[in-house]
């Protein structure tokens, strides 16, 4: 009764919901599920998907959480929109409207509402087929901007990317050597910075994966399992939950194990609380939120200065390992160290290359890289195993 305003109205719902029974053999509200379906507007969609992300075995990682909700602020004058009313021209002057502005930004919301109206539509597909009737929901209204070829491609993206400077892997024929000579004569100064700049450039990870490490001895066994950590003792980086959703393994080899082992005797020198003391690169502000080190732009921005390099982002630091390594060893072994997997791969599972060919070509790759600096070289690795390098005197301060 509390749903109409009269006991008549109710009896009348009650009569139709009969007749809707008797003529169709099937639940009212079934249908009336698939009428809401073939009416669900863009934020709904947005709303689904997002649960979908959420609730799969391994959920969306906060950040992708993050560029889905921004995608659809993008389009939060069409939240009340339903799918089927959108139309073709629609959805190409919203995407040039907003490519005007930021192409990427263009392409990425509609990649996402792309996504998340075709997930609805799978949803509503596996339904119907289930109980035997036709799809209240079927057409994606996006897929005009791939008919249209909106989305740029592979190599136009690399050519946007070369255009704008975006990515600046260093070269080891030069740009790189002057880099770690930059960061070598910064690193008295800066001792925490450059050797964070250091480990991510030398493992070829991702700069919130170097800057959450912890030590492993400073964790409990119940940490362990959830957290990044440094292991010393058996010469293991493991790099906890990353981008692909993965656990990453990486040996520690000679040079990164110098670096380590004098950043552990740092950190329990300078460092009074435990807290501070768990992580390798501990925050130098007492008011950090975080508590790790995470901003080393003004360092890398002053390095890049000295060293005569236009711009170097963080993640250049990766794209260099991956260079240095494509020269250096196999595909599949690069892809290894990367953390890279393709899911759709079977054979990928049977050429999994072992632990010590994963050294040895993490050990070459990490001397390649300080050959190019004699005097880093020389600092980190200089003894009977590695005989010193002669130094560029110019280099020098």
């Amino acid at each position: 009764m509390s749903d109409f305003p009269s006991i008549d109205q109710a009896r009348e719902a009650a009569r139709q919901l009969v007749q809707t029974m008797i003529a169709t053999k099937r639940n009212p509200n079934k249908i009336k599920r698939e009428l809401d379906l073939a009416e669900l507007t863009v934020s709904e969609a947005f709303a689904q998907y997002r649960s979908h992300l959420l609730g799969r075995t391994k959920p969306a990682k906060p950040n992708t959480l993050n560029v889905l909700d921004k995608a659809e602020s993008r389009l939060k004058e069409w939240q009340n929109l339903r799918i089927k009313d959108l139309t073709g021209n629609e959805i190409l002057r919203k995407f040039d409207e907003i490519a005007s502005r930021a192409r990427t930004a263009a392409e990425q919301t509609f990649r996402w509402a792309n996504v998340a109206v075709k997930h609805a539509i799978e949803i509503e597909a596996g339904n119907a087929q289930t109980q035997q009737r036709q799809p209240s929901l079927s057409y994606n209204p996006f897929s005009i901007l791939k008919v249209q070829k909106k989305f740029r491609t592979r190599s136009e993206l690399e050519d946007s990317y070369r255009a704008k400077g975006v990515r600046n892997p260093l070269s080891p024929k030069d740009t790189l050597g002057r880099f770690l000579g930059a960061l070598h004569n910064k690193r008295g100064f800066n001792r925490l910075g450059c050797d964070y700049l250091l480990l991510t450039i030398l493992t070829g990870a991702r700069k919130e994966e170097t800057a959450t490490l912890c030590w492993r001895e400073a964790l409990t066994e119940e940490e362990v399992r959830t957290t990044s950590y440094v292991d010393l003792e058996n010469r293991v980086i493991r790099f906890y939950d990353t981008k692909n959703r993965n656990d990453h393994e990486l040996p520690i080899c000679d040079a990164t194990k110098r670096i380590l082992e004098d950043r552990r005797d740092i950190v329990n020198d300078t460092e009074i609380r435990a807290d501070k003391r768990k992580w390798v690169f501990p925050a130098r502000s007492s008011r950090s939120k975080v508590g790790h080190y995470s901003d080393s732009k003004s360092l890398r921005e002053y390095i890049c200065q000295e060293a005569g390099i236009m711009k170097l982002g963080m993640h250049d630091l990766r794209r260099t390992f991956g260079r240095v390594a494509e020269g250096l060893t196999s595909y599949a072994v690069v892809k290894r160290l990367l953390n890279h997997r393709n899911t759709t791969d079977p054979t990928e599972r049977y050429a999994e290359p072992d632990k010590e060919r994963v050294f040895e070509a993490l050990q070459l790759i990490e001397l390649h890289m300080l050959m190019t600096s004699p005097e880093l070289y020389n600092t980190l690795l200089a003894s009977a195993k590695y005989p010193p390098l002669p130094e560029n005197q110019e280099n020098k301060e």
